[in-house]
């Protein structure tokens, strides 16, 4: 048995000619996610290292500064930390930690990687000696020859891969969303409304309601996602857009709530390395995603206007 609000749009006004709204949903609590972390006392990386600094250093450095100042500039908001310290924090916790707590939203922070270019190359020819038989039966005699072949020398060149991307949860993995929501109840449903009730999760009803969240998920996911990428072009980054990854990435799927994971960059490009491991960088990446968990937060929470009932009345 689990509790679901279920919402309905239907005007309650006597007055045909009156314009009503519905209420818009309210951002309360928003969960940033720092990606991977340090695995052992000793400092064990865990996620993708670039020539001077790791993934799990960039990503906890720009998350903090996210939260403080979400902190600052909304202090009534609950803004929460799935990684608080720099040590890894295991994916089943971060999302079951997110929905525990009721997120609103999730952002999860990363740093790109791609391995180098591997180019082999023809380099001249050398002298190769060799040996092959001739003749058959007793005539049969091993002779030496010589033969020309060509030289291959391999070489590792810089990927030239740089910029943003922000994933939202593979849509052909609506089932493994909709399981996470079923398991959760009521815990996205932050409406307060008289028509609560409780019943069982194989209601149709239910399941029709659950279908329904998971596509406000996903279109308030690539609709955050998309703000994302346009800050982040606004400050001269180059986005490579809103993805959809074929794996999936786990910790979208299993959050109850809209969700997206940021790429900062590349480390394996030296020039993004070195941009992401600057305190100006820093700043520059963190106060784009807090204006754009900004612009999200106005924008779904502007009550929809539904137009006037003319009822056949003139």
């Amino acid at each position: 048995m689990i509790s679901l609000t279920v919402v309905s749009f239907i005007s309650k006004s006597k007055s045909a000619s009156v314009i009503t709204t519905s209420r818009a949903k309210t951002i309360n609590t928003i969960v940033i996610d720092a990606g991977h972390g340090f695995r052992c006392e000793n400092g064990c990386r865990h996620g993708s290292t670039g020539e001077n600094v790791s993934e799990d250093q960039i990503s906890y450095e720009v998350s903090k500064r996210i939260v403080n100042e979400l902190k600052r500039q909304f202090p009534n908001l609950k803004v929460l930390e799935s990684r608080p310290t720099p040590f890894f924090v295991d994916n089943k916790i971060r999302a079951e930690y997110a929905n525990k707590n009721r997120g609103d939203l999730f952002v999860s922070i990363h740093c790109n990687f791609v391995p180098k270019i591997r180019d082999v190359r023809r380099e001249g020819t050398r002298t190769e000696t060799y040996y092959a038989y001739t003749g058959k039966g007793k005539k049969k005699k091993k002779v030496k020859k010589t033969r020309t072949v060509p030289v291959y020398k391999t070489y590792y060149l810089p990927n030239p891969a740089h910029g943003t991307e922000t994933y939202v949860f593979a849509a052909h993995k609506t089932d493994q969303k909709e399981d996470i929501i079923l398991e959760n109840g009521e815990v996205y449903e932050n409406e307060k409304d008289d028509s609560t009730f409780n019943t069982n999760v194989n209601d149709p009803l239910v399941k029709q309601q659950i279908a329904l969240w998971t596509k406000q998920f996903f279109a308030n996911s690539v609709k955050l996602a998309t703000i994302v990428e346009e800050e982040f072009v606004n400050i001269g980054r180059f986005s490579r857009g809103v993805k959809q990854r074929q794996k999936g990435i786990w910790v979208l799927q299993a959050t109850a709530m809209p969700s997206i994971l940021i790429e900062l960059g590349f480390l394996s490009n030296e020039e993004e390395e070195s941009y992401l491991m600057s305190d100006q960088g820093q700043e520059q990446m963190a106060q784009s995603i807090v204006k754009s968990i900004t612009r999200y937060k106005e924008l779904v929470e502007k009550p929809a206007v539904t137009p006037p009932v003319n009822n056949g009345k003139k």
